[in-house]
């Protein structure tokens, strides 16, 4: 690993360590799918890929969470990224805050709100057309769950957007294998996964979603596509970096609780002091 992905392994580090402490004061959310995604949101923000001097102005590249259960790795990453204070990550799931359960448009780096899923994806599409018809140049990324990938809206955008060509579109989709309450394949397998999406007219990269090298470059590819648009699978693990939680359902939607946290600061290399402040 090259020193420019040993920085952003810091950073996703760091955003853990964010996420972990936002439990700790919420004591409830829906930790691990926070945490499978991080490292593709860190590597999305942080290493060049959207164009972050344009973050806050009409021709910014837009960021959709469509699977929005996970807004604890957005919100974290946010911050960092300085859209607003990180000090509001002290208020998540908090009574009147706007870091709730599902994203909120009011919050700065927002672009639409979901929750209901497949949701995200469609208003992704619709940004993508309405930028190729207005000859915009900014890219629209969506990271997508594997368990929501059930919804028929997901197919449905999926077969718009290979139709109309929307080269400047990127799905990543998040393919921990387990979705609330068993893995996907039990409950609607989706595989073969590279060969539906290919069916729609789609370009299809996979890659270890855990590794920033990679994911830069399936990135850049991304971003080279002129005909089509791109999806990324990204092979990743639910819960990945807490041993407690990893590839474990039961942790789809609960915090670590008492003792548990004696382990999550031991991976995480923190006290548990650390913990309350943000």
């Amino acid at each position: 690993m090259d020193h420019r992905n040993n920085e952003i392994e810091q950073i996703a580090r760091e955003l853990r360590i964010d996420i972990a402490k936002m439990f700790y004061i919420s004591k409830t959310g829906h930790f691990a799918p926070a945490l499978s995604c991080v490292d593709i949101f860190a590597e999305l923000y942080f290493d060049g890929i959207i164009d972050y001097e344009k973050r806050f102005s009409e021709d910014r590249d837009r960021v959709i969470l469509s699977k929005g259960h996970a807004c604890a790795a957005l919100y974290a990453v946010l911050a960092k990224a300085e859209y607003f204070p990180r000090e509001a990550l002290g208020s998540f799931y908090q009574k009147d805050s706007l870091l709730g359960g599902h994203p909120n448009v009011a919050l700065p780096g927002i672009e639409t709100a979901t929750g209901a899923l497949g949701h995200g994806i469609c208003f992704a599409t619709g940004t993508a057309m309405a930028a190729k018809l207005d000859h915009k140049d900014f890219y629209t990324y969506v990271i997508l769950g594997d368990g929501e990938s059930e919804e028929g809206s997901v197919w449905e955008a999926v077969q718009f957007a290979g139709k109309e060509k929307l080269n400047k579109l990127i799905v990543i989709i998040d393919y921990n294998k387990l979705q609330a309450s068993d893995r996907v394949e039990q409950l609607s397998p989706l595989e073969p996964i590279k060969e539906k999406w290919e069916a729609f007219g789609w370009s299809v990269l996979s890659v270890d979603g855990h590794d920033f090298g990679k994911l830069h470059d399936a990135f850049l590819t991304a971003k080279g596509s002129q005909s089509c648009p791109t999806i990324i699978i990204a092979e990743t693990i639910k819960g990945k970096g807490l041993s407690l939680a990893e590839n474990k359902p039961e942790w789809h939607s609960r915090a670590p609780r008492d003792h548990e946290w004696d382990i999550v600061c031991r991976e995480l290399g923190i006290e548990r002091a650390e913990l309350e402040k943000i």
